[in-house]
């Protein structure tokens, strides 16, 4: 694959991994042009979404300023991803008064081949989410370990509860035990053999044992196992580039993230 492809895989898997939970979840999805603008049921930016075509490199400014004026009226604060090669949407976006609030690694391993490292660590269980009642308990460590708002991960994931195919669904979220005690949450979505990891999160008092190194581990073997996946990508913040790297990930660059506030 060309490094320009390749590198462009982290951006593409977020943006069809939060149209895909949108549609399952029934929450809302718009299109302004060449935007894509998906809206999480709350005022957060945490997850409502506005992707710009990243498949060029011009900029269309006057959808974006259609975007922030729906925004404002719906009184909706919004992330903007900017992909490294998007420097004319970057330009545009701080013009018009949007700040980057955060600048995550795009890491990327190539997992057909991949050989499990001998990395000693904890034994964990991935507890699927197919429930009410295991998506409540997922909201409430999301409200801990990622300062969400109450119900806000619940409504976005709210499609995974009584999904009617959970094992076969190429979105995947887990409440991750160790000796049968919920220590953290983490997620994937597949599609086209290349498997995004999400929500990567565990609780403040089983932090530096190795659990999620194990979470990542884990959800590897589950795309190669069952889905066939050539590729796994994520987003590091700073405290897990090392871990990731440590698992054969490569870094790509960076992701910017924008905020726009109301």
């Amino acid at each position: 694959m060309e490094n320009k492809h390749i590198s462009s895989l982290v951006t593409s898997n977020l943006k069809n991994y939060m149209i895909h939970t949108m549609q399952t979840s029934n929450l809302e999805i718009y299109y302004f042009q060449n935007i894509t603008l998906t809206i999480n049921d709350s005022r957060s930016s945490l997850l409502n979404f506005a992707f710009h075509d990243s498949t060029t490199n011009e900029c269309n400014e006057q959808a974006i300023i259609e975007v922030l004026k729906f925004l404002k009226k719906r009184n909706i604060d919004a992330t903007w991803p900017v992909d490294s090669h998007m420097k004319k949407l970057k330009l545009a976006l701080e013009k018009l008064g949007l700040i980057s609030v955060s600048l995550p690694k795009k890491a990327l391993a190539n997992i057909k081949d991949y050989i499990m490292p001998s990395i000693k660590g904890p034994d964990i269980t991935l507890d699927i989410v197919n429930s009410q009642e295991k998506l409540l308990e997922l909201d409430n460590i999301a409200l801990r370990v990622f300062f969400s708002h109450k119900n806000e991960v619940a409504t976005f994931l709210r499609g995974l509860a009584n999904h009617h195919d959970i094992n076969n669904s190429r979105l995947k979220f887990f409440l991750t035990k160790c000796d049968n005690v919920k220590v953290g949450i983490c997620g994937m979505y597949v599609q086209d053999k290349v498997v995004g990891f999400y929500s990567d999160g565990v609780l403040p008092e089983y932090r530096n044992k190795g659990i999620a190194s194990q979470m990542v581990l884990e959800r590897i073997k589950i795309a190669k196992n069952q889905y066939n996946c050539s590729y796994a990508v994520a987003q590091c913040m700073k405290p897990s580039v090392n871990l990731y790297r440590r698992l054969g990930f490569k870094m790509l660059g960076n992701l910017s993230l924008y905020t726009s506030f109301v």
